[in-house]
């Protein structure tokens, strides 16, 4: 499993496109800093991802309420489960 770090709304679309092909089943996406923006104004792209690619989604809570959102998709994290996500993860991409 593989998990992929978002912290952008938005990448240049060869840059969007690059990271979600390269998800492969039962990867894992972490919204952080910007990118759990992404739950509102990419909410159906998001979802597609998730059923089309069998991957899971989590969020950063402490950055959810930074920017007062209550995601209705994803998974929150603690900065802690954070941390142990990462070191459990095969490989680590931040994008």
């Amino acid at each position: 499993m593989q998990l992929h770090q978002i912290n952008q709304l938005d990448y240049p679309a060869t840059l969007e496109t690059t990271w979600q092909n390269s998800l492969q089943s039962g990867d894992q996406i972490l919204l952080i800093e910007a990118g759990i923006l992404r739950i509102i104004q990419h909410a159906d792209a998001m979802q597609k991802l998730i059923a089309e690619k069998n991957i899971t989604l989590y969020y950063l809570q402490s950055d959810a309420t930074a920017y007062g959102l209550s995601p209705n998709l994803g998974t929150a994290l603690s900065d802690e489960k954070w941390v142990e996500l990462t070191f459990a993860a095969k490989a680590n991409i931040s994008w």
